[in-house]
């Protein structure tokens, strides 16, 4: 995903050609593609019975967003395509409900303690709380590993006074987050154990439960640069939650969603790092 862009024309399919008359539509793949090498969906792979991405090696990974991958000439194709991965393609139910659980119990308690704010039509179905993605153990960026005083320090503008904070991490040390716990109310996956049934569910569902329940809350702080917080992201989107509402715990790194940052100007950079608005 790196190296290639596939990319989908009705012309060249057509015609079997790769170079498409329209100097606009040339403009805009070389645009899109950036670096990479543009592969063209053809007439071979229309007939073959399935098309095999090779993903067993390092090189040929596909570490990319569908739609920073993939490149559709016709904004009308490509609208449609979006719009099916987003409908379509999503966790099981099962994981919804139990998420929904989680979030209708953070809700309840926000509302119930009155911390200054409840939930409104303009967060998309979120609010009520606020949520936060701290990731720790297997992270490989050592930089980016930041202390409890510095997850404080760097997010603290963002809160309300005393609000309820989820926070999904991999941090087992309860400990590390005391300075946050000085100042707001802080909720835990396992906080939830019974309300929303986990010892009945597979394990595995607990980081798509725990990115349902981080994508509602009325702020989302997330690790840069974790594809698990830029997912989290993406939901908010989906959901029509404007990305002024996220923002991420290292300082270098805290304003990324707030601006427009087009996927074809990230050149030599890995596309996993964060979304994107045009997904």
């Amino acid at each position: 995903g790196e190296k290639n862009c596939f990319i989908f024309d009705e012309y060249s399919l057509e015609n079997d050609k790769t170079i498409h008359p329209d100097e606009n539509v040339v403009e805009n793949i070389k645009e899109f593609c950036g670096h990479r090498k543009a592969v063209y969906y053809n007439k071979q792979m229309q007939e073959a019975t399935l098309i095999h991405f090779r993903t067993s090696e390092k090189d040929y990974r596909i570490l990319n967003h569908f739609y920073s991958f993939i490149y559709f000439t016709s904004p009308t194709i490509s609208n449609f395509y979006k719009r099916l991965i987003r409908d379509h393609i999503h966790y099981h139910d099962v994981i919804f409900c139990a998420a929904s659980k989680i979030i209708h119990a953070l809700q309840n308690e926000g509302f119930q303690k009155q911390h200054g704010f409840v939930m409104t039509d303009q967060e998309g179905g979120g609010g009520g709380f606020s949520s936060m993605h701290i990731r720790r153990g297997d992270f490989q960026w050592k930089d980016m590993r930041i202390s409890g005083e510095e997850w404080y320090d760097n997010t603290k503008d963002y809160w309300m006074d005393n609000e309820i904070l989820y926070i999904t991490t991999d941090e087992k040390n309860k400990t590390f987050f005391e300075p946050l716990a000085k100042h707001y109310e802080l909720r835990f996956l396992d906080d939830y154990e019974e309300v929303a049934g986990l010892s009945d569910l597979d394990p595995n569902y607990k980081g798509m439960i725990e990115s349902v329940v981080a994508s509602r809350g009325r702020i989302f702080v997330g690790t840069f640069p974790s594809s698990f917080s830029a997912y989290i992201g993406r939901l908010r989107g989906y959901y029509g939650m404007s990305g002024k509402s996220m923002w991420y715990g290292q300082k270098d790194h805290a304003d990324e969603m707030q601006r427009w940052v087009d996927p074809r100007s990230v050149e030599g950079s890995l596309y996993s790092y964060r979304e994107f608005p045009i997904g």
